[in-house]
């Protein structure tokens, strides 16, 4: 089998995974046996968590996106139902959503809010894994070995696979 290869998506920010991830998630796939990934997400501002938040409200409902987030999460979901409330357009409600994320501190809201020097935080398309088991078999053998700090799957309320890459000190 060849190397694996990763792909990115529209709205995910390569230029901000490093050379580090890549590898980490290269070693990833070619220990599940898979030939290819798509990152969906990666890093984000405020204003792009509170667009995707806005977004998943609209399309999924609040008490699904309510199991997604813990409190400071809730918290913005909370801001999104009171803007709404107020009669505030979706540009008003996006706003007061950021502003939200702001105050509480963006990486309180999502860890793809993290300073991507410290912490990758990447978002793998399910329907791109070949395998879903063997991934999750291979990120898991990733968490013992240190490399991975953290990972959301499908089947955790989370829409992807959510992988969380410590960066080494520089």
């Amino acid at each position: 089998m060849s190397q694996p290869s990763i792909t990115f998506g529209p709205r995910a920010n390569q230029a901000v995974v490093s050379v580090h991830t890549i590898s980490v998630l290269t070693e990833i796939l070619a220990n599940a046996k898979l030939a290819s990934c798509m990152i969906t997400s990666t890093s984000r501002t405020p204003a792009d968590q509170a667009r995707i938040m806005f977004q998943n409200i609209v399309s999924k409902g609040v008490a699904a996106q309510m199991q997604l987030y813990r409190p400071p999460g809730q918290a913005v979901i909370r801001e999104f139902q009171s803007a709404k409330a107020a009669g505030k357009n979706d540009a008003g409600v996006m706003a007061a959503m950021e502003a939200k994320i702001i105050a509480l501190g963006p990486m309180t809201v999502s860890h793809h809010c993290a300073d991507p020097s410290k912490l990758n935080v990447v978002d793998v398309a399910p329907s791109s894994v070949a395998n879903g088991a063997n991934f999750v078999s291979a990120v898991q053998s990733a968490i013992k070995a240190g490399k991975v700090s953290k990972l959301l799957t499908p089947g955790n309320n989370d829409p992807a696979f959510h992988i969380e890459i410590p960066q080494p000190a520089a």
